[in-house]
């Protein structure tokens, strides 16, 4: 693992170890920091440094061993009422992120805490505070707290970070030259994971992979410094490792993506669809009444007369889509070609005719008017009677 060597200061020889921690042994004692020189650090070696720590802190200890300093913090940095500690208390362990502890048991062994890291904290907090419904028992009559079971995001979020803490652990098992049999993209499959979640997890190892691309580009001395006890076998391994990783990343997000269920369209309503149409019900003078607009809908053909111009319209569905529709106030999926209208000299006599014709004299019908042939633009007025559909 990584490791600033003039940050950790040296542990005393006469402090005793807890057989717990003889991994230590392979992974380094818990890091101290420096606190006057970490007060000069840039973004990026603070962040560096700061990865030395929270690695410890995931390999060691779960989210419960953490929460007790989060608790001492809160006391001596939050101005909480009693109600509001024993809210955050009473909270679910894994509601706290581990990030979030990470740093406060940092801040305990020299790190200098930056402003945007008490905000976090703060923020973090507060909102699990917020979140949490005091109840009365009633019985005892003494007040308790009830916390309020975790959010979608909240699942999500401990999810990924579950995730992010065993890549880590795999991490450092690279970095110690042990074999690694844990497979990301077989993971993510099995536990269907969130495709949203994924490029959070890229964007954790991202970062380290270009750290270190910079380290062993030798570009920046700090960085080339910090992984200064890497040998050429040993960083080469780590950079394949998250070869690896991106490319299951990346597979797992084109899978997800090519199987994601297609969201069904609700059908609009019959009503709805033609609402905006407007056309004429009925004509006193041919005696003739309009069918309803909601009948062209799934129709082959539509016949339509236009009062005004005094033309007789037929809408033809075309090969396509093999059906007419409505759109607004227009007709839709018709073929511009076979639909055609044509002006009638003796509208009664021939719209009595067409009354008469059947499915089969229909084919024929507009071939016996003596007239030119017009295209038809689609839209439907005050001045058409909607005849008949087929």
């Amino acid at each position: 693992m990584a490791k600033g060597k003039s940050l950790i200061k040296a542990r005393p020889k006469a402090v005793r170890r807890d057989p717990l921690f003889t991994d230590e042994k392979y992974i380094g004692d818990e890091p101290v920091w420096d606190t006057v020189r970490a007060a000069t650090f840039d973004d990026t070696t603070f962040d560096h440094f700061l990865r030395q720590s929270f690695r410890y802190y995931n390999y060691f200890f779960g989210v419960k061993d953490m929460k007790k300093h989060v608790i001492v913090w809160a006391k001596a940095n939050m101005k909480l009422t009693k109600t509001q500690l024993d809210a955050y208390i009473a909270s679910s362990p894994e509601l706290t992120p581990m990030a979030l502890s990470g740093l406060i048991r940092a801040e305990g062994k020299g790190m200098p805490m930056r402003e945007k890291h008490r905000t976090y904290i703060v923020d973090t907090i507060s909102k699990i505070v917020a979140n949490a419904v005091p109840v009365v028992a009633v019985a005892a009559d003494k007040k308790a707290v009830k916390a309020v079971a975790p959010s979608i995001q909240d699942r999500l979020a401990e999810k990924t970070a579950g995730i992010i803490g065993e890549i880590e652990g795999q991490l450092d098992n690279v970095y110690m030259g042990k074999a690694v049999d844990f497979k990301v993209y077989d993971y993510l499959a099995a536990n269907n994971f969130a495709q949203a979640q994924v490029g959070k997890i890229r964007a954790v190892f991202q970062k380290q992979a270009d750290e270190l691309a910079l380290a062993l580009g030798g570009t920046d001395e700090q960085l080339k410094e910090g992984y200064s006890h890497l040998t050429k076998a040993s960083a080469k391994r780590v950079m394949e490792y998250f070869t690896t990783l991106f490319a299951d990343l990346d597979s797992y997000t084109h899978v997800k993506k090519a199987t994601k269920k297609l969201r069904v369209k609700k059908p609009v309503s019959k009503d709805k669809q033609i609402a905006r149409v407007k056309f004429m019900k009925e004509s006193k003078e041919l005696k003739i009444v309009s069918i309803s607009p909601a009948d062209i809908i799934g129709a082959t053909e539509l016949w339509v007369y236009d009062t005004k111009y005094r033309k007789l319209l037929q809408y033809v569905a075309d090969s396509h889509g093999g059906t007419l529709g409505i759109k607004g106030a227009s007709i839709t999926g018709y073929d511009e070609v076979k639909s055609c209208g044509k002006s009638l000299r003796k509208p009664v006599e021939q719209l009595r005719e067409f009354s008469k014709s059947g499915k089969v004299a229909l084919r024929t019908f507009m071939g016996t008017i003596k007239a030119v042939s017009v295209k038809l633009n689609g839209r439907i007025n005050e001045n058409h009677l909607l005849l008949k559909v087929v």
